[in-house]
């Protein structure tokens, strides 16, 4: 049987791996390795906030935002599954913060810190 999933969206602030010689800029890099995840839907906004050079790839800190599919659970277990599918990305070092983005009825959307690594 298949299991249900919705939809989270997160601002997600992520130690990512860009290899050296990819093409385009290095968020064009973040972005790539994050939209490979087979869970994410759709990324927007990176904005690189740190970097690490090495000999073949640059560790880059960015805060973004994903659009992310997870299995249907309570509101803290969903951050927790959306931490988790992030997490086992290829590319995606670490996780430092997740922050869960709430639609209000007829207003703009804002962001709730849930969690840091």
């Amino acid at each position: 049987m298949a299991r249900q999933t919705q939809t989270r969206a997160v601002v997600a602030t992520l130690s990512v791996r860009v290899p050296l010689g990819a093409s385009g800029t290095l968020t064009d890099g973040v972005t790539a390795v994050v939209d490979r995840v087979p869970a994410v839907d759709a990324v927007a906004d990176p904005q690189v906030q740190g970097l690490k050079p090495g000999l073949n790839d640059t560790v880059v800190e960015a805060r973004l935002a994903v659009t992310i599919r997870t299995p249907v659970g309570d509101r803290g277990e969903d951050v927790a599954l959306a931490r988790r599918v992030l997490e086992d990305g290829v590319g995606i070092l670490s996780v430092d913060s997740l922050e869960r983005v709430a639609e209000e009825a007829d207003g703009p959307v804002h962001a709730q810190t849930v969690g840091v690594g």
